[in-house]
């Protein structure tokens, strides 16, 4: 049950993993120096540290895109069928009108 003008987390927000792992950077960091002499050993684990603590590095993508622009016109407005498909419709379905009652 809540109180009043009371936190119901009064320690704050906890530390999320970011904070975690920055704290073993320097260990990830001579885990990666280490690693050059041993490409087996702990590479993963010290990636994973950094990528967490600090983010993945930013990565460029080029592409080469076409843009087209489109514009829809709806139809004016007619008092009838007949008159919106002699006036929209292609000619050789004209054929097809009907009559309004």
């Amino acid at each position: 049950m809540f109180v009043k003008g009371k936190s119901g987390n009064p320690g704050g927000r906890p530390k999320g993993i970011e904070g975690l792992a920055r704290v073993h950077t320097a260990e990830a960091l001579e885990a990666l120096v280490n690693a050059l002499r041993s490409p087996k050993e702990r590479v993963p684990a010290a990636i994973a540290l950094l990528d967490r603590g600090w983010g993945k590095p930013t990565q460029t993508v080029e592409g080469n895109v076409e843009v087209r622009n489109y514009v829809l016109r709806a139809p004016s407005p007619t008092e009838s069928t007949d008159e919106w498909l002699r006036l929209h419709a292609p000619s050789d379905s004209r054929e097809l009108q009907t009559t309004d009652d």
